[in-house]
């Protein structure tokens, strides 16, 4: 039986969707703090070290329709049993890498497995959820990869520290595969008679239906735009500590975690808004923003060295509220339950796309222009970007 069938939503089910989800993020969140070593026992410049943070994404940003297939076709519980295989494998293959190809392919496999868990987890949620405490449920969601990221920021210097790299990504490996052995104990028919089954009738036309709609490209662009200014900010945050300010790892990976956890409160509180009825289009509006009024006050040559870091907070915070919205925002507009895969792959494309080349592309500009003190512009720049696009979801969005 669905939630619906069943009269109450499975707190238990999207609980365990959410925590697959935090290990899914900390394959994001090791790479920051270690990126320093890296890049010296591999010889990586700064802007290949942008690509290995970014790598993870690849496959997110290329194949996320055809990862939504898969989920209609295996189901999304035993997909989400794959993906945490899937991101141990390539942990592994990290772990015994000589080079920086071998760890790039270690990356890719994490990055197969990421998008199969940003599919398959809100897929397994909207099926766990009644339809009133859906956007709740995925706000809840949203806070996955803040918490997961943060948890391996914070993490990691213990681990850098003590067994160095590798350690940390042989410790990743043990925890994918412990959450793949519980998922596979807990989420079957014997324990949740709602498990969603595979839909095998689903073929490549009824995709191409879904996908006509025009609600979820917008999401998608907005999760983009947002994504190229946090995730950049994100991943560089620790390196720009220590090379900006002089920080020590230790002190730059805590103050970068507290910025990626701060994301969980704009997370919640968006949900927590959607739930009480505001638009989504405002929650996306208020995102960008936020990213515009901080990115000088974190960046800029001339700002105060004192109010960077808040800054650096308050940005984190205030974008938080995006990911609820555009996550909730999707699958509000799929036309029935075999449609939510799809809609929410064309949101995870977006989002992914964004954090694939957030790293990379922020990289080259402060290369560019010759150092970090011009790192604002662009962050300005796709805050404009996303206010257009905020616009635009207004004019087709529906709360349901």
């Amino acid at each position: 039986m669905s939630a619906r069938a069943e009269g109450k939503t499975r707190w238990d089910i999207v609980t365990l969707a959410v925590l697959a989800g935090v290990v899914s993020a900390l394959q994001v969140g090791k790479v920051p703090p270690a990126l320093p070593e890296l890049r010296a026992d591999l010889g990586l410049s700064l802007v290949g070290g942008g690509w290995l943070a970014s790598l993870l994404h690849v496959f997110a940003a290329i194949l996320a329709i055809g990862m939504s297939m898969a989920t209609d076709r295996l189901g999304p519980a035993r997909l989400l049993v794959w993906a945490m295989l899937i991101m141990a494998a390539g942990s592994a293959l990290g772990v015994v890498s000589g080079s920086a190809s071998l760890l790039f392919a270690g990356r890719a496999l994490e990055s197969l497995g990421f998008l199969a868990t940003s599919i398959a987890a809100p897929t397994l949620i909207v099926a766990a959820a009644r339809p009133r405490d859906r956007s709740l449920a995925l706000g809840c969601w949203s806070a996955y990869f803040p918490v997961g990221a943060a948890i391996a920021m914070v993490a990691a210097p213990a681990f850098l520290g003590a067994w160095g790299w590798r350690g940390l990504w042989f410790a990743d490996t043990v925890i994918c595969i412990a959450m793949a052995l519980f998922l596979w104990i807990m989420v079957r028919p014997g324990r949740w008679s709602g498990v969603p089954q595979p839909h095998r009738g689903r073929g490549l036309r009824d995709v191409l239906q879904t996908l006509r709609l025009p609600a979820p490209y917008l999401f998608a662009l907005a999760f983009f735009f947002y994504a190229c200014a946090v995730f950049a900010l994100m991943t560089w945050m620790p390196t720009f500590l220590i090379e900006r300010l002089g920080y020590s790892l230790e002190r730059a990976a805590l103050l970068g975690a507290l910025v990626v956890l701060v994301n969980v409160v704009g997370n919640l509180g968006a949900a927590w808004l959607m739930h009480r009825g505001l638009p989504r289009w405002v929650i996306i509006a208020i995102s960008f923003l936020g990213a515009i009024a901080t990115a000088w006050f974190v960046f800029a040559g001339s700002a105060p060295d004192i109010l960077r870091v808040p800054a650096a907070v308050a940005m984190s915070c205030i974008c938080g509220v995006l990911p609820a919205a555009c996550l909730a925002g999707a699958p509000a507009h799929a036309r029935n339950a075999t449609e939510v895969a799809t809609c929410s792959g064309v949101v995870v494309h977006g989002s992914n796309l964004g954090n694939l080349l957030a790293a990379p592309i922020f990289a080259t500009v402060v290369t560019y222009f010759g150092g970090w003190s011009n790192g604002h512009l662009p962050m300005i720049g796709v805050g404009l970007l996303g206010l257009l696009v905020a616009a635009a979801v207004r004019s087709v969005d529906r709360v349901r």
